[in-house]
């Protein structure tokens, strides 16, 4: 069982930001996912779209809090939120608000259905 500790694998300095590449260590293929750790005051680079690839993305806050912007809209995310992005024309970024912020991302192209993973979730136990 593959298994990765963010706060031991050693970031990957870039131009935007420091990155940590989870595809490979996690055996994962059908999505992408990576998590970015990065401060206040840190030059990163993190607006784009994704109007090439077509892909929806979801950010995942494991640490500290961030200011993300989707589009027009604007919000402060803290560790626990979920911010998405599933309109692949829309720009989208985001900036650190605290010291040591990670965040997981995650992207892929939409399939024609959603996976049926999920479709257990409120359902009563037998």
């Amino acid at each position: 069982m593959p298994i990765v500790d963010l706060t031991t694998q050693p970031p990957t300095p870039s131009a935007y930001g420091r990155w940590q590449a989870l595809n490979a260590p996690l055996g994962l293929t059908g999505f992408g996912i990576n998590a970015i750790v990065c401060d206040p005051g840190e030059e990163i680079d993190t607006e784009h779209d994704e109007a090439d690839t077509g892909q929806h993305e979801a950010y995942i806050v494991v640490a500290g809090s961030a200011e993300f912007w989707i589009g027009t809209e604007m919000v402060q995310a803290h560790a626990g939120t979920v911010v998405s992005a599933p309109d692949p024309a829309v720009t989208r970024g985001f900036r650190p608000l605290e010291p040591g912020t990670r965040i997981v991302c995650v992207g892929a192209v939409p399939d024609a259905a959603p996976p049926a993973f999920g479709d257990w979730i409120g359902q009563a136990s037998p």
